[in-house]
């Protein structure tokens, strides 16, 4: 049994931990999350405490509210436990310094009919007119102004039915509080026209509906001015993992997992596993948190089994019912695997080694990647890698907040080098490669071919390097498949040890493969969740291995400096 608490944010985690309530992978680890902070409060660097008073404080507001529609129109509103652990996280947990909101984004998904627009609802209207910020200003946004209104509707029709039209003024398409100058109002998707906007607190409707990130960007920059802005986001599952819903759920996925740091962003999926069998009531029960009370056990069934005879029934119900990222291209790498392979480990053990060598140079105002790749030996029984990555230094902010990625701070920590300048001079790689042969005794050095020619032709007519010894490794299901299913296979078993390289942890949790109709794997850029360079520096080595795996270091003064 899980360890009674006090509060029923701490209940509600330690129930789901102890595995007494169904959920699935990210509903668990949002949970665990929570219960590993608690631990770490007032521990060096987590200037944070969970204050269940500032929780308690929004569920009496909530709960003094009115249902206006439905069976239970007139009635008060009651929290489910679930409710109260979403929502409960995100205004009890709070900067020990200030008081002030830990959480500045909350993106929430859940199964349609479980009232996450109502919720919405009532954190709108609390944030705006109750939560002490002068001037505030919250809005609801989404792709088409009639589908903002669906939610700032809710708002105005709680102040309706639940006797606060005496404190705030409901208009059309605004309500207005006098006294604290107060406002909430519904946007279109027209992004161009809201610069300017101070808002302190953004719905964020339907998520996975959006086409661009414009809009959101626009309110994201306007809440800078506010004391605890926040950015409160609802979605069901989409189709598109490249979209920027597959961005915010891929980040908020890393975020879970351990493989980014972002204290700031709340994430909560209610979903069924994709290993569950989706035709059961038992993944409905696991995926729909209020199955039973706004949820319609009947209903839902009604829909299973229309879904077992038309396939894109069946999408549309694990899509919009379970969660299910069914039509987009899965993680094809285990971050589990990756993480148990990684050790620690310096740089000088590998001195006098035989490796081999992958090149990715990729875009020059992106991110370019080297790897050297040392084979096991009888004592070890791992791949160990060592990364060499660039990126542009002049526009690392801005690819910074594009990647949801922490370049900066993987810069600092010497993991990425930022030569100035807003693109990369692909001689810094030849320079690296030459470098490492006066400490490392490689093998082979594979290039992807796009942009390679003046790279291979230096390092061959320049450099001394033998002409099989430096090639091309095409970027095919032909040239790279016994590769990438050789990657896959030594990543799920933890034989890769890149000494906890957290860009390459990352970009093995972005990583996505394609299948052809003969098993072939590839690695694909295009439909990856996010940059895979240091993942495809490591196949393309690991490509030269799988080709030549014995051969044995050159002994040429030329080769060998």
């Amino acid at each position: 049994m899980a360890r009674k608490s006090s509060n029923a944010v701490d209940a509600y985690a330690a129930a789901v931990v102890a595995g007494e309530v169904p959920a699935g992978k990210w509903h668990r680890l949002a949970c665990e999350r929570h219960v590993r902070d608690r631990g770490r409060e007032g521990t060096p660097g987590f200037p944070y405490r969970f204050d269940v008073k500032k929780a308690e404080l929004f569920f009496r507001f909530a709960e003094r509210l009115k249902h206006y529609r439905g069976e239970w129109a007139g009635q008060f509103i009651r929290l489910e436990p679930w409710q109260k652990f979403m929502t409960g996280s995100v205004f009890g947990w709070v900067r020990t310094d200030t008081g002030l909101r830990r959480f500045r984004t909350a993106f929430n998904q859940v199964p349609r009919k479980n009232g996450k627009t109502l919720i919405a609802a009532i954190v709108l209207l609390y944030v705006t007119f109750f939560d002490g910020e002068p001037g505030a200003a919250g809005y609801v946004i989404a792709t088409k102004r009639d589908q903002a209104r669906i939610g700032f509707t809710d708002s105005k029709q709680l102040v309706l039915s639940s006797g606060l039209k005496d404190r705030i003024t409901v208009m059309v398409a605004n309500l207005h509080r006098k006294d604290t100058s107060s406002k909430l109002e519904p946007l279109g998707a027209d992004h161009d026209s809201t610069d300017g906007l101070n808002p302190n607190v953004v719905l964020v409707d339907e998520f996975h509906a959006m086409k661009d990130r414009g809009m959101i960007d626009v309110m994201e920059t306007g809440t800078g001015a506010r004391r605890q802005p926040l950015m409160y986001e609802i979605t069901t599952f989409g189709d598109d993992i490249v979209s920027p819903w597959g961005d915010q759920f891929t980040y908020a996925c890393q975020i879970l997992e351990g493989v980014l740091v972002d204290e700031t962003f709340f994430t909560f999926t209610a979903h069924a596993d994709l290993e569950d069998d989706w035709q059961s009531e038992a993944a409905a029960r696991k995926a729909n948190p209020n199955y039973g009370v706004s949820v319609n056990a009947e209903d839902l069934a009604s829909k299973r089994a229309k879904a077992r005879g038309i396939p894109a029934a069946a999408a549309a119900y694990r899509q919009k019912h379970l969660n299910q990222l069914v039509n987009a291209t899965a993680p094809c790498l285990s971050l589990e695997g990756w993480k148990a392979g990684q050790s620690i480990w310096i740089e000088d053990e590998m001195r006098g080694q035989p490796c081999y060598v992958g090149v990715d140079l990729a875009s020059k105002i992106d991110l370019c990647a080297l790897s050297y790749l040392f084979p096991p030996t009888g004592s070890r029984a791992s791949w160990r890698v060592i990364q060499r990555l660039w990126t542009p230094g002049d526009t690392l902010p801005d690819r910074s907040h594009r990647d949801r990625a922490p370049y900066p701070v993987w810069v600092d920590q010497g993991w990425i080098m930022a030569p100035a300048g807003v693109s990369l001079d692909h001689d810094l790689v030849r320079q690296e490669i030459l470098a490492g042969r006066k400490l490392f005794k490689i093998l082979q050095i594979g290039f992807d071919p796009w942009h390679a020619d003046t790279p291979i032709k230096n390092l061959t007519t320049l450099d001394g390097f033998p002409p099989d010894q430096v090639l091309e490794v095409r970027q095919t299901f032909q040239g790279m498949s016994s590769a990438c299913l050789a990657m896959q296979a030594d990543i799920l078993g933890g034989l890769v040890d890149a000494r906890s390289c957290p860009v390459t942890a990352w970009a093995v949790s972005n990583t996505v493969g394609q299948i052809d109709g003969k098993d072939n794997l590839m690695f694909v850029k295009g439909k990856s969740r996010g940059r895979i360079d240091p993942v495809v520096s490591l196949t393309i080595a690991r490509a030269l291995a799988i080709r030549n795996p014995e051969l044995k270091p050159r002994k040429a003064a030329a080769v060998w400096v």
